[in-house]
């Protein structure tokens, strides 16, 4: 074997070796990968807009009601990722199989409207 074929050789197996190592490093070292549920935003969206067309009222209201409405939004879909332990995407981002969250997400909102919360700006980066 000439030097060169045996340098090519050795360089060859010293990084298929470097490559299986980092390979199990990687995976011993990192924490379980989050997983990922969806919700459908469009949804909720839609039933809001719905009710509150039906409802009437003059639009000032209608913003302030549209605004905390959001922030309810905003709230429940972070509490839900975290006791959930999950990453929340929307539906149309996750492949089929991803778990929906969408009735957990409406649940918090309409705990969170009956108690009138207000959220804070601390709150949503939890």
């Amino acid at each position: 074997m000439s030097g060169f074929s045996a340098f090519a050789a050795a360089l060859l197996l010293a990084a298929g070796v470097a490559a299986a190592v980092s390979a199990v490093t990687v995976r011993i070292s990192l924490e379980k990968p989050p997983r990922i549920a969806s919700v459908r935003l469009s949804g909720l969206t839609a039933r809001y807009i719905t009710r509150s067309l039906r409802e009437g009222g003059d639009s000032k209201k209608a913003l302030a009601e549209a605004r905390e409405w959001a922030g309810r939004l905003e709230v429940a879909l972070a509490r839900t990722a975290a006791r959930r332990g999950v990453v929340l995407l929307t539906a149309g981002a996750v492949a089929a199989g991803g778990e929906d969250l969408t009735a957990e997400v409406e649940a918090a909102m309409a705990e969170l409207a009956t108690r009138k919360h207000t959220p804070k700006k601390e709150e949503n980066i939890k």
